[in-house]
């Protein structure tokens, strides 16, 4: 419960910001409110995680094919495609993070499936799998910061900005699910020993081992 508390005031508190237009910066303004929302919520739960307490021990109950499975939702990122052709956000941003995301969502569900047929080859694609989605996130906020208005677009030129990315809803996407997909990535990746080990049969004793760690926390 502490964990959803966490994340769901997190969620709350970059709405908010969103709502108060917080998120734009000016052209002499770095970004910094939208970073900060960014880094500081991934600083602090890689923090308790590598404390390996309560936090560690509750992501250790998460199901790998769910983990996975919620990535689904990056194929919303056609909306950024959408918009590059309409000319509201610059195509340098908008085509690499657009199709990096479709690609990691698109994936997600046939990965999913072959974790639960138990795989041998389900391992490999995993980490292929997490490694491209973290590289995707990681490239498309650099972009996104190098193509804003404010004073580090170095790439910014005559089209347009990135400045749709700091107004409500999309803010919420390099301030809230961009940094949660990270900490899922990178969650997936910590654990990825156990990809040939989960199976749709996994075996009850398992699965009670994984209760029994989180109620020992």
């Amino acid at each position: 419960m502490v964990v959803y508390g966490i994340v769901v005031t997190w969620f709350a508190f970059a709405l908010n910001m969103g709502w108060q237009g917080r998120f734009i910066s000016g052209p002499h303004q770095p970004p910094l409110a939208l970073g900060l929302t960014l880094v500081v919520p991934l600083s602090f739960f890689i923090f308790a995680y590598l404390r390996r307490g309560a936090i560690w021990a509750f992501c250790q109950t998460l199901d790998l094919r769910l983990v996975v499975a919620v990535h689904l939702w990056r194929i919303g990122a056609i909306d950024f495609l959408l918009c590059a052709a309409e000319g509201r956000l610059p195509a340098g941003f908008a085509l690499p993070a657009g199709i990096g995301d479709i690609v990691a969502g698109v994936a997600a569900i046939p990965l999913a499936l072959a974790i639960s047929s138990g795989s041998s080859a389900a391992k490999k694609r995993f980490v292929a799998w997490n490694i491209w989605g973290l590289a995707d996130l990681i490239l498309a906020v650099s972009l996104g910061i190098l193509h804003s208005p404010s004073s580090a677009g170095l790439l910014t030129g005559s089209g347009p900005a990135t400045s749709l990315m700091a107004e409500l809803p999309r803010c919420m996407v390099p301030t809230f699910f961009v940094p949660l997909y990270i900490l899922l990535h990178l969650l997936a990746l910590a654990r990825r020993k156990e990809v040939t080990a989960t199976s749709a049969n996994e075996k009850p004793e398992e699965v009670g081992f994984r209760r029994e760690i989180l109620a020992n926390s």
